[in-house]
């Protein structure tokens, strides 16, 4: 059978009871806006942190957006970030499995979210070449040129709004991107691609749109739900200073939040992995052209709903692809490795790991500052690349520097002021350190450049010249794969 785009778009039955779209009084239009985010690669359900599994994937958004269509007719359809990385589908097709799908499903716009960057902006590139529809984010520059004013390439594509006219109302929408990306992604990985304020970004946006006479203002921003502000998360603020804003749909920071307000904006964001699906409706008044109400709410997506399959059929090969690579084996463990305490067997195997990858490079090291992912010990047995998704959940890189004893001691006692940190110092014994004398040490990328904010010295430490840090072209989890693999040979 050929799955296309229009058997997409055409629906299949409903089989909720009819929304406020087809219910409401002749004097109101709604338009319809359906979003989701953070999706990190997971076409297929899978499971929430605290372990509830057979949840969410975008396969199974997919149908609940097609009853949603059929229902609606003045309707469009967003994502706001975090849209391949995460899954072995992702990383083995480079994203493309997600923009594909993106394109089937004939999503309205996306926003790039921080985890796009992870693996360089050559791959960002390839996405938003690849994607038929706008990328809407604004507070990014390219070559010192902001989104909507780079005029070759496929940034190009890069807009900072884009005006979407439904039912004869025009509706603007902003996008935003969070200003953390630069306290986790390496200089090598963006190149010349920056972040700015996101405050000024809205705020030059909302008076363009003024001119453009839009009836309503919509925000897509991958900034989350926070009790409080943070550096990586400043949406109240920002709803604060910027008047003229109708909807706020979220994300980045993987909360289920239906509906809540802040500064008489209607906030919403619809968790990760595609286990919310979410849904904002406005409603205008025909005669004044004034919207009159805002509703949004989310879906579970738990087996109450199908598969959807177009997105079943269009990425079968991929996904079967990326199962045969989830089983490939790399090991074999005959004793427990306990991953126990900061100096744990496990925390050891990783960091030789790293250093065994350094000397491929003809890098010499002589330590590793890291820490490991978690607690749960490595069992006895036949171990694959799974296990080794499991072990490290990030594509972070190797970086390599020249440091001295001093400067050490200051990134150790900056990492224990930490409460989360498990970091600790391998290869070298801290009363040994002389404080003038220079060591190669090996970090990953994401603590190299702050650790998002906990390790500022650190990242301050390795800007230095006389550092000569470097990134080495590796991830940390291909390292650990690598060094399995010439270690723990299947008995």
């Amino acid at each position: 059978m050929n799955l296309n785009r229009r058997h997409f778009l055409s629906g299949a039955a409903a089989w909720m009871s009819a929304p406020a779209c087809m219910a409401g009084q002749r004097s109101i239009k709604t338009i319809s806006l359906f979003h989701t985010t953070d999706l990190h690669g997971h076409i297929l359900p899978s499971k929430t942190y605290d372990g509830i599994g057979n949840v969410g994937g975008l396969a199974r958004c997919a149908t609940q957006i097609r009853k949603w269509r059929k229902e609606c007719p003045d309707h469009l359809l967003f994502d706001v970030g975090d849209v391949y990385q995460g899954t072995i589908a992702g990383y083995q097709t480079e994203g493309k499995v997600m923009i594909d799908s993106f394109n089937k499903m004939g999503y309205d716009g996306w926003v790039l979210g921080n985890h796009e960057f992870d693996w360089g902006i050559d791959i960002v590139e390839s996405a938003i070449k690849r994607s038929e529809m706008p990328v809407i984010t604004g507070n990014v520059t390219v070559e010192e040129k902001k989104a909507g004013a780079i005029e070759d390439g496929a940034f190009t594509k890069l807009a900072p709004w884009i005006v979407k006219e439904v039912a004869g109302f025009r509706i603007g929408f902003v996008g935003l991107t969070t200003p953390g990306i630069p306290y986790w992604s390496r200089p090598e990985l963006l190149k010349g691609f920056r972040v700015f304020d996101p405050i000024e970004s809205l705020r030059e946006s909302v008076k363009e749109l003024g001119v453009e006479k839009v009836d309503a203002i919509v925000v897509l921003g991958h900034m989350g739900w926070k009790r409080a502000d943070d550096f990586a998360n400043p949406i109240q603020e920002m709803l604060k200073q910027v008047s003229g804003i109708d909807v706020y749909i979220g994300g980045h920071s993987h909360q289920d939040r239906p509906a809540w307000y802040w500064s008489n904006v209607l906030c919403t964001q619809a968790n990760y992995y595609g286990i919310n699906c979410g849904r904002v409706d406005l409603s205008f008044d025909l005669e004044s052209r004034k919207l009159v109400k805002r509703n949004a709410w989310t879906v579970l997506m738990d087996d109450r709903f199908a598969l959807d399959p177009v997105i079943v059929e269009s990425t079968k090969t991929i996904v079967e692809n990326a199962e045969e690579r989830r089983r490939t084996v790399i090991g074999e463990v005959s004793e427990k490795i306990s991953a126990r305490g900061k100096s744990s067997p496990f925390w050891q195997l990783i960091c030789t790991a790293f250093m065994k990858t350094a000397e491929k490079q003809k890098i010499f090291s002589e330590g590793v500052f890291h820490g490991t992912f978690g607690n749960s010990d490595v069992d006895p047995g036949v171990k694959t690349i799974e296990d080794a998704w499991q072990w490290i959940p990030y594509e972070n890189w190797l970086v390599h520097a020249r440091i001295t004893g001093a400067q050490i001691r200051v990134i150790m006692a900056e990492s224990k002021e930490d409460r989360y940190s498990d970091r600790n110092l391998f290869g070298l014994d801290p009363a040994d350190l002389q404080p003038d004398k220079r060591y190669g040490i090996l970090f990953n990328s994401y603590d190299s450049q702050s650790g998002g904010r906990r390790l500022m010295f650190l990242r301050t430490i390795l800007e230095e010249p006389a550092s000569e840090t470097r990134l080495i072209p590796v991830n940390t989890r291909e390292s650990v794969i690598d060094y399995f693999a010439d270690n723990y040979e299947v008995k």
